[in-house]
């Protein structure tokens, strides 16, 4: 017996959809939570280096930085 059931808000407790989407709160206010992983969706609108850099990089980026930082640089 498979009872299958779409994922809802632990905040809101509505329904996520297939895409997120922005609930509101019985009080009228938006859901913090569904706003959250809406905006976590979305593309950055400023460059990062580090978002250029492929994920394997990005310790040896830090690495080196928290080198730098250590040093006084």
């Amino acid at each position: 017996m498979s009872m299958s059931r779409d994922p809802v808000c632990i905040a809101c407790g509505q329904a996520t959809g297939p895409r997120p989407r922005l609930n509101r709160l019985p009080d009228g206010r938006t859901c913090p939570s569904c706003r959250d992983r809406l905006l976590d969706t979305l593309p950055a609108l400023l460059p990062s280096p580090l978002a250029e850099l492929p994920i394997e990089d990005w310790a040896e980026e830090a690495d080196e930085n928290e080198d730098d930082f250590l040093k006084g640089a």
